[in-house]
């Protein structure tokens, strides 16, 4: 039955990306879940609880909640009970969500598992600060064993009531997806577990370094999933984000190693697998606490190499800055030969065996020089 409905919340999410637009879907960050990815995200989950208490935080139709139940009841040994609570404010969507409850208290039945569902139109963000600032010095009375989540992918308005309420209960970030996963780590169990579909970019840069260390210090980072392409996961929802899925554990506990695998889309069936020690994925000593992801040999002897440097940039001298300056968006200031106030625009295409060598024909028609203007930015 659960097999059936996932294949079904599939066409529930082709329809309601057909029902509403991109932009609609932007405005409030919501991409479903695909029943594939969700079955792989499902599997990541590590056997043992009896009593399972599942949190799905953005359930959108239920896909998720619903590949965590599959997996559950199809375990030799099957949990003695089940309850789930979902979040989610769509009006549009929210009847299927209810409906995959039903469907999974059907499923549990027949396995002989006690189920208890309920699916709240409220705001995660809202109800988890006040639920966990009630408790933020008292045990929970009641923490989930299991967090599954494909939280929203926004920027929110840092001077705005929700952003006011998150900084009063300690948490700073910029986007919903790191609110909801700081929020649902609060929640959790000891020994409970996580597994999230997020955007990469928590992994490194300044913006994300507080929900970094938060992330680091509390939970086991045991495994991460990469797509070879950063329009893969979400493909039909011309989504262009480089995404990952991870699964961490509430255990007090560094591993030894993490599990770095890789797909091409959906099709997990050819993933490349490694083992990297996890000094490599998170440096020890690093203040910033960037998460690695280098998965062959190739990336981590240049990892290897880089740690080896013994000076700074600064101590250089030099800046680095990314994204300030795309071509195709500056146009007014691109020049094709130099001129006063000019510098050279090296691409990748200039790059060759660790050095710069320009200027170098290309296979594109690009404008060598960029005209650089004080206080001007791109």
């Amino acid at each position: 039955m659960i097999i059936e409905s996932l294949h079904a919340l599939d066409h529930i999410r082709e329809s309601f990306n057909a029902e509403t637009s991109r932009r609609e879907r932007s405005i409030i960050g919501q991409f479903l879940t695909p029943s594939p990815i969700a079955r792989f995200m499902a599997s990541m989950l590590e056997p043992g609880e009896q009593d399972v208490r599942i949190l799905d935080p953005g359930a959108g139709a239920g896909v998720l909640f619903a590949a965590c139940i599959e997996t559950l009841v199809a375990q030799k040994n099957p949990p003695r009970s089940i309850e789930v609570v979902a979040y989610e404010t769509d009006d549009m969507i929210l009847p299927h969500p209810e409906r995959t409850m039903k469907q999974c208290e059907s499923i549990c039945k027949v396995n002989g598992v006690t189920f208890n569902g309920i699916v709240k139109a409220e705001d995660f963000l809202l109800s988890a600060i006040a639920e966990t600032s009630e408790t933020l010095f008292d045990p929970q009375a009641n923490p989930f064993t299991h967090v599954i989540m494909n939280p929203p992918y926004k920027k929110f308005n840092v001077k705005g009531e929700t952003a006011k309420r998150l900084y009063a209960s300690g948490i700073e970030v910029a986007n919903l997806y790191a609110a909801f996963v700081w929020l649902s780590m609060r929640m959790l169990k000891q020994g409970g577990q996580i597994v999230a579909i997020t955007p990469r970019s928590f992994c490194n840069g300044p913006y994300f370094k507080k929900f970094r260390l938060e992330f680091l210090k509390t939970l086991s980072l045991k495994r991460i999933h990469l797509f070879t392409s950063r329009n893969k996961a979400f493909g039909d929802d011309n989504v262009l984000q480089e995404n990952i899925i991870y699964h961490a554990v509430l255990d007090g506990q560094k591993p030894k190693s993490v599990m770095i695998s890789m797909s091409d889309a959906m099709d997990f069936s050819n993933e490349l697998t490694l083992f990297v020690p996890y000094a490599q994925v998170v440096h020890p000593g690093d203040r910033d606490a960037f998460i690695h992801l280098g998965l062959d040999k190739d990336n981590l002897d240049i990892m290897e190499k880089i740690g080896s440097f013994v000076s700074s940039l600064g101590r250089l001298k030099l800046e680095v800055s990314t994204g300030r300056v795309v071509d195709f968006r500056a146009r007014e200031y691109l020049r094709q030969r130099p001129q006063d106030g000019t510098v050279p625009l090296v691409y990748p295409c200039h790059f060759s065996d660790g050095f710069i060598n320009w200027p170098v024909e290309s296979g594109k028609s690009r404008m060598p020089f960029f005209h650089r203007l004080r206080h001007q930015t791109c």
